[in-house]
C-alpha cells in the first residue's frame, strides 16, 4: 500500500492550506459584507429548506498506530458525502470513504436545531466496510457492519463557523477471507469513538473550505485493516481532513 511519511503530509497540508487562504482572499469582493456561512455551511448541524442536495468531497489523512505499521506513515483516503433535507430539520445523509483497496459507505437520518448563532444536531448512520487485497500475494476481503450515532454542535460566526462532532462506533459482525477461507465474528462490540473538530471558511463567492482534526480511538480502523482488521485493545490515530462544499 502507497504510503506518505509525516513530513510530507505536513508540506502538503501546509500547501492546501495557504492555497485555501489566497484563494479565500482573492474571494472577498465588494458583496463580501452579504456572505452568511450558514447559507453554504455543509457541516453545521442546522436546520435547513427542505428539498436541497448539498455534498462535499473530502482529503483525509489518517496516522495508524505504530503497532500496526513498521513505521509512523499516513495513508490518503477520499471521501464524497451527500445531504438531502427534510422538513422539521431533517435530513439524510450518506457518504462513501475510498482507498481502493478500503472502503467505507455509511447512510442515515440527522435531526438539526438551531437558537441563534447556536446549533445542534443528532444523527444515526448505517455503515459498511468493505476492503480487498489481492496484490503482493495477497487474496484477502474484509466486510463488516457498523451502526454510528453521533452527537454535533456548531456555532455561526458569520463568515466562519466552527463544528465540533462526537461519534460512537458499534460493530455488529465482521468477516475475513483469505485464500478462500473464512474467519467470521457475528458478535458485536463498541469499536470504538472519535470526537471531530472543523473549522470552515469562505473559499470562493459560492464555495466554502473546510479544515478538520479527527481524533480516534478505535480497535480497529477500515484504512489499516490488512495490517490488523481488528484488535482486542483501542488505539489513538489521529485523522487531518481538508474539504471542499459543492
Amino acid at each position: 500500500m502507497k504510503v506518505i511519511c509525516f513530513s510530507k503530509l505536513r508540506i502538503l497540508l501546509c500547501l492546501i492550506l495557504l492555497s485555501g487562504r489566497f484563494l479565500s482572499l482573492q474571494a472577498q469582493d465588494t458583496d463580501t459584507t452579504r456572505f452568511d456561512i450558514k447559507d453554504r455551511s455543509f457541516l453545521l448541524p442546522q436546520p435547513l429548506p427542505s428539498g436541497k442536495y448539498s455534498h462535499a468531497i473530502y482529503l483525509l489523512y489518517v496516522v495508524p498506530p505504530k503497532d500496526w505499521t513498521l513505521d509512523a506513515v499516513v495513508a490518503p483516503m477520499f471521501n464524497y458525502t451527500g445531504k438531502y433535507t427534510l422538513p422539521k430539520g431533517f435530513n439524510l445523509q450518506g457518504g462513501v470513504s475510498s482507498l481502493i483497496i478500503s472502503n467505507r459507505f455509511n447512510a442515515g437520518p440527522f435531526w438539526n436545531y438551531s437558537s441563534g448563532r447556536f446549533s445542534v444536531g443528532v444523527g444515526y448512520q448505517v455503515a459498511f466496510n468493505f476492503g480487498v487485497l489481492k496484490q503482493f500475494g495477497f487474496n484477502t476481503i474484509l466486510t463488516g457492519w457498523e451502526t454510528q450515532p453521533s452527537l454535533a454542535a456548531g456555532y455561526n460566526f458569520g463568515k466562519t463557523a466552527l463544528t465540533i462532532r462526537a461519534d460512537l462506533y458499534n460493530t455488529l459482525d465482521i468477516s475475513v477471507s483469505e485464500g478462500g477461507n473464512t474467519v467470521s465474528s457475528k458478535e458485536s462490540f463498541i469499536n470504538g469513538y472519535s470526537i471531530t473538530t472543523s473549522f470552515e471558511q469562505r473559499l470562493t463567492k459560492k464555495r466554502v473550505m473546510s479544515i478538520g482534526f479527527k481524533l480516534n480511538y478505535l480497535r480497529y480502523h477500515i484504512i489499516a485493516w490488512p495490517a490488523l482488521p481488528a484488535s482486542k485493545y483501542r488505539y489513538v490515530m489521529p485523522e487531518f481532513q481538508v474539504g471542499w462544499n459543492f
